[in-house]
């Protein structure tokens, strides 16, 4: 069950299905990469785009708007405090654009790509995270990356484009070459690794383009996003604070400033939005209480009992989940481990959340799992099944005898191990939530109303 592919064409990601040949050396990039639409900090979205040549312009009617430059290209030293044994500079040829849409615009056009405007009501989301083909030396684990089942993330991008969402939401973990493919492994020869844009490239945006394209998307950041891992590359492209990009600089005392981000809300209709939450350096430990990372932690969880204030319903997504279980080879479930499980429950003691909250949304497990509440917490829901190495299961009738936290009444569940993504659909009543695998099909059906779940 591990999964990979270097294909950009959507044709391609549905034919070409398990050839495990090296790849041949990827040419140079020339002129326009992607384009794509993204919610921003404000609210508000924005224009991104990435080229190895100048910014380019959005054209619409008779307009015409230059991008500004966020980040160019250059090397970086390799991440501080990464615990890869091979390291090397992080090489960007590529530079990073951005333009706010343009009020009023049906679409703009963006070289050769055209990108339409998020629509005022966004009904159908597509979920999905933990995208990458993992070559971690450190785990020594290696992914057949060159292998459309092995590394299955394009067909997932490509069954999530048939459904033509109106928003895509990542809930993290877009990065996962790290080390260098050992000669002997022909299933991911040829791979670029590192935290340069090669490898940004192959992990994430030439597979995506084609549904990057196609909707707006939310971008949540994982924790091989940390400015330890991948945070470099994030804080160009995928970063939602808007103009130049942010860098990773220690602030001292163990903190990363570019490790911390406001959260923001994305308004859905004129009674539902999301917040998204940076939890990517927390992991599974939390910081000291009284110490800075706390006190940043703490501050931005107030934040978002203000911004829950703002609609009837939140869904908050951030990647690492407190309210699931960590899979395992027998199907034992394991309390998920997450640094920022006690900073909720000094928040908000008992729900972990503000009251507005009906819903969380998370990866960082590679599994499908939704958890529904008797006691008063609010429905979790984790996709971390998009495409990155899994192993381990969670039996259903097990998990509902057990407690993800102390006092938490479980009387909901459901899990699966497929490779896939979800579909919400707003309803009159709340969300449907709908699980798919690689092959387009439903795998489960829930319903979310206000925070009470039903399988």
């Amino acid at each position: 069950m591990i999964h990979r592919a270097r294909f950009t064409g959507l044709a391609m990601l549905l034919t070409l299905a398990g050839c495990a040949t090296p790849p041949p050396p990827a040419p140079p990039p020339v002129g326009l990469q992607q384009a794509w639409v993204q919610a921003v900090a404000g609210p508000g979205w924005a224009v991104r785009a990435l080229t190895d040549e100048a910014c380019p312009t959005l054209r619409w009617g008779d307009a015409v708007v230059a991008m500004q430059q966020r980040s160019a290209p250059g090397d970086e030293p390799p991440p501080t405090g990464n615990t890869q044994p091979e390291r090397k500079p992080t090489r960007f040829t590529l530079r990073a654009c951005e333009a706010p849409w343009p009020a009023g615009a049906a679409s703009v056009q963006v070289g050769h790509l055209t990108l339409l405007a998020p629509k005022a009501e966004l009904r159908r989301i597509v979920v999905m995270g933990d995208t990458g083909c993992r070559l971690k030396a450190s785990g020594r684990d290696f992914q057949p990356c060159n292998d459309a089942f092995g590394w299955p993330f394009p067909r997932v991008l490509a069954r999530a484009m048939a459904l033509k969402p109106d928003l895509v939401i990542h809930v993290g973990d877009y990065h996962y070459r790290e080390s260098p493919c050992p000669s002997h492994l022909a299933g991911c020869a040829g791979s670029p690794w590192g935290y340069g844009d090669d490898t940004w490239q192959a992990d994430f945006f030439a597979p995506a383009q084609p549904l990057l394209t196609a909707a707006p998307w939310v971008f949540v950041r994982g924790n091989h996003e940390a400015c330890a891992r991948a945070g470099q590359g994030w804080l160009r492209y995928l970063d939602a604070e808007t103009g130049t990009a942010r860098a990773c600089a220690s602030a001292g005392n163990g903190v990363d400033d570019g490790d911390f981000t406001a959260p923001f809300a994305v308004p859905l209709s004129s009674r539902s939005q999301l917040i998204v939450f940076d939890s990517a350096a927390v992991g599974s430990a939390t910081p000291p209480v009284g110490s800075d990372a706390w006190q940043r932690w703490r501050g931005q969880l107030d934040r978002v009992a203000e911004l829950s204030a703002q609609r009837a319903h939140s869904l908050f997504l951030s990647h690492h989940p407190s309210l699931a279980f960590a899979p395992s080879l027998l199907g034992r479930p394991a309390t998920a481990r997450s640094g920022l499980t006690p900073l909720l429950q000094d928040a908000s003691p008992g729900r972990l959340l503000p009251p507005g909250v009906q819903a969380t949304l998370h990866g960082h497990l590679h599994i499908h799992q939704v958890l529904g509440f008797a006691s008063n917490q609010p429905a979790s829901l984790v996709t971390g099944n998009g495409g990155s190495a899994a192993s381990g299961r969670i039996d259903a009738a097990a998990a509902l005898r057990t407690a993800p936290l102390p006092g938490v009444q479980l009387e909901t569940f459901s899990s699966h191990t497929d490779f896939g993504f979800t579909l919400l659909t707003a309803t009159p009543q709340g969300w449907q939530v709908k699980a798919f695998n690689t092959l387009g099909q439903p795998v489960s059906i829930c319903a979310l109303t206000g925070q009470k779940l039903r399988c």
